[in-house]
């Protein structure tokens, strides 16, 4: 169990809250989250790709005035590729992955997470 843990942004505190709150790690608990990873990312990355551009496009166009559209379209996927809203910045598991798989899968991610804010 981790003593304390430490947060030097709002991300890694919302991480942290996560950890300190979440109840045991028991199978049916760890169940319920593994039926929530995507298996298959790059069947969602087109759509949310245009939701993210439809949303940033505005923004982009007031920060970058007078670029053309392919421009606008390139500075906003690679916007995007950092992006939460990316599937592949999920995490993700094979197609084929069973549930043991996939509570592995977030067994690792807990301990990286409870790794980096621990001290």
């Amino acid at each position: 169990m981790i003593s304390s843990l430490s947060a030097s942004n709002i991300d890694d505190a919302i991480d942290a809250i996560d950890l300190a709150t979440e109840k045991t790690w028991d199978k049916a608990a760890m169940g319920s989250k593994a039926a929530q990873i995507d298996s298959h990312p790059e069947r969602r990355f087109k759509a949310a790709f245009e939701a993210y551009k439809e949303r940033e496009t505005p923004n982009v166009k007031k920060e970058h005035p007078g670029l053309r559209k392919t421009q606008v379209d390139d500075i906003l996927y690679k916007q995007f590729q950092k992006a939460p809203e990316n599937p592949f910045n999920q995490l993700t598991v094979a197609y084929d992955a069973g549930k043991t798989e996939k509570m592995a899968a977030l067994q690792a991610t807990r301990e990286e997470t409870a790794k980096r804010l621990g001290s």
